[in-house]
C-alpha cells in the first residue's frame, strides 16, 4: 500500500515538473500565452489551499536571475574598472560569496516587490496579488539561468580569475571570450526584463503604460534593498576598521 502511495506521488511530483517546464517555455517565447497558464496553475493550488499559492519554483528562479545578476556586474565591473580587484587581491571564495548575496538580494526584492507592487497597482486599476507578481518576477528570471549554468563555467574555464579582475587579460581568445559572454548575459538580462514587463500586463490586466509604472516600483525596491545593503556594508567595515 505504501510503495503504492509512493509511485503515486512520484507521477504526481513528475507531472508538476512536466507542467512546470512546460509553462515556462511558453513563458519564454509566447508570454501571455505562458503567464496565462501559469495564472491558472497558481489559482489550483490557491483552490487547494496550498502554501505559497505561487510554489517554490518562483522563489528559486529568483535567487538564481539574482546569482547571474551579481556575475554580471563582477564581470562589467571588471571590465570597465568599476571596481579594483587585482589577481593578488582576488579570491574564488569572493565570487562564490557575491554570487550567493546576488541570489539573496533576488528573493528579498521579489518578496518586498509582491508586497508593495500590489499596492501601487491596485490603484491603477490592477488586481494582482502579491503571489501572482512574485510568480511574474521568479519566471521573468528563468532566461537567465544559461548564464550561471553554461557562462560561468566557460569564464572559468577560458579566462579563468581574469573575467573578474581588473587586470586586462592578453590573449585574443580570452578578449573575445569575455565580450562574447557579457554581451550574451546582458542580451538575457533584457529578455528577462521583457518578459517581466509582458507578465505584469497578463496578471494585472492593464495596459502597457500602466504596466511600465509596476516595472518602475519594481526597479525601485532593487535600488532601496542593494543601496540598504552597501550601506550596511560600509557601516561594518567602518566599525571594523
Amino acid at each position: 500500500m505504501s510503495s503504492g502511495r509512493a509511485a503515486a506521488g512520484a507521477r504526481s511530483r513528475a507531472r508538476a515538473s512536466a507542467r512546470l517546464g512546460s509553462t515556462l517555455r511558453s513563458i519564454c517565447f509566447t508570454p501571455k500565452d505562458g503567464f496565462a497558464a501559469a495564472l491558472t496553475l497558481l489559482d489550483r493550488r490557491r483552490r487547494a489551499k496550498q502554501r505559497p499559492a505561487e510554489g517554490l519554483a518562483p522563489f528559486v528562479l529568483s535567487a538564481l536571475g539574482g546569482a547571474a545578476l551579481a556575475m554580471l556586474w563582477l564581470k562589467l565591473g571588471s571590465l570597465l574598472d568599476l571596481r579594483h580587484v587585482t589577481p593578488r587581491d582576488f579570491r574564488w571564495v569572493y565570487v562564490a560569496g557575491a554570487l550567493v548575496a546576488g541570489a539573496g538580494l533576488g528573493v528579498i526584492v521579489q518578496l518586498l516587490w509582491g508586497w508593495l507592487g500590489s499596492r501601487v497597482l491596485r490603484r491603477l486599476g490592477s488586481a494582482a496579488s502579491p503571489a501572482e507578481l512574485r510568480m511574474v518576477w521568479g519566471a521573468s528570471a528563468f532566461p537567465q539561468l544559461p548564464a550561471l549554468v553554461v557562462l560561468l563555467p566557460l569564464d572559468i574555464a577560458i579566462v579563468g580569475q581574469g573575467a573578474f579582475t581588473t587586470r586586462p587579460v592578453s590573449d585574443s581568445l580570452s578578449v573575445t571570450w569575455i565580450a562574447v559572454s557579457i554581451a550574451i548575459t546582458i542580451a538575457l538580462a533584457l529578455w528577462s526584463i521583457v518578459l517581466f514587463v509582458r507578465g505584469i500586463e497578463v496578471v494585472s490586466r492593464i495596459d502597457i503604460a500602466r504596466a511600465l509604472v509596476g516595472v518602475a516600483i519594481a526597479v525601485a525596491c532593487f535600488a532601496v534593498v542593494v543601496a540598504g545593503l552597501s550601506a550596511a556594508v560600509l557601516v561594518i567595515a567602518g566599525s571594523a576598521a
